[in-house]
């Protein structure tokens, strides 16, 4: 039996975070505001030109794209590979939802903050107008099933609805699910008419194991290219340095010992000014010191050195 099918825009989207003004000058300095690079497709928002970096103390991602305009919260949206690099288990919601949402380090140009339940990873979803939700013959907060064509064919179950007269039709899917469908721009996506068992297709359960997969096999890349690097490890481990056969050097940073904490902060720095007596601090290949941290050193007159 056919099933009946309307297509509808679909549109993958990599990691980013909205910020409120408060933030944006905290990130970018006083006054700061964002700067348009380019519209999105959703009415009024747009791609920045201001990057920012998330930190944990696992990992990082760096060059993340700020949205605009300007949120009343912090949200920072992430794939599930992006929170296994980071170390986070984040909640799966739709956007502005921030029940259960995980912590991270947001650094900017000119400082950084402590965004406390921001981080999720966002659900897929439709935004629709309600013009073209009647002609869908759908309403807000329905679930529906969207079929992807392409070369790893699949359908995605239950996905939500938003109905708003501020937005424009378009499915919105992140980077795992779009590697997992094989998303290319210009792929076709269709909402389905009719019961699942009168299409065939990928079961959600199927899709679920899919994009799993898809994640095992991203992190393990990342993983790959990790090796041979500084080991990075957190100050007082003794664990080896993966492809070295010395065992880390850690400590107070004090004479010969290097530094090997993945992120140093301000709080950090104005430890280091005050318990270390040597005029040089040396840091471990891929440290990463935040700005307010670099200044603290420098009044403190510590010279800073990557090895």
């Amino acid at each position: 039996m056919s099933v009946e099918k309307k297509k509808i825009l679909i549109e993958a989207s990599g990691c980013h975070v909205h910020l409120t003004q408060a933030a944006i000058e905290t990130l970018f300095g006083e006054g700061a505001v964002l700067k348009k690079r380019r519209d999105l497709s959703q009415p009024g928002e747009y791609l920045s030109e201001q990057r920012v970096k998330l930190v944990t103390k696992d990992g990082c991602v760096e060059n993340v794209a700020v949205l605009g305009p300007p949120r009343e919260a912090v949200q920072v949206e992430l794939s599930k590979t992006d929170c296994r690099k980071l170390g986070l288990t984040a909640p799966v919601n739709l956007s502005g939802n921030l029940d259960g949402a995980s912590d991270v380090m947001i650094i900017g140009s000119h400082g950084e903050m402590k965004a406390n339940g921001s981080v999720i990873v966002a659900r897929n979803h439709i935004h629709m107008r309600p013009q073209d939700a009647e002609a869908y013959g759908v309403g807000d907060g329905e679930r529906v099933r969207v079929e992807v064509e392409s070369d790893r064919k699949v359908i995605f179950e239950d996905v939500p609805i938003r109905v708003s007269e501020k937005f424009a039709p378009a499915m919105h899917i992140d980077f795992d699910e779009a590697n997992a469908c094989g998303y290319r721009v210009g792929t076709e996506a269709f909402i389905l008419y009719g019961t699942p068992c009168e299409s065939k297709g990928m079961s959600a359960m199927d899709m679920e194991q899919l994009i799993n997969e898809v994640v095992k096999n991203v992190c393990a890349i990342l993983n790959e290219e990790q090796q041979g690097k500084s080991c990075g490890g957190l100050a007082g481990s003794d664990a080896a340095c993966p492809g070295r056969t010395e065992t880390c050097v850690s400590g107070t940073g004090c004479g010969d010992d290097v530094i090997r904490e993945k992120l140093v902060t301000e709080k950090m720095a104005k430890e280091l000014v005050k318990d270390c007596t040597c005029g040089t601090l040396r840091f471990a290949k891929g440290t990463i010191l935040t700005p307010a941290a670099k200044d603290i050193l420098k009044a403190g007159h510590k010279k800073i050195e990557i090895v």
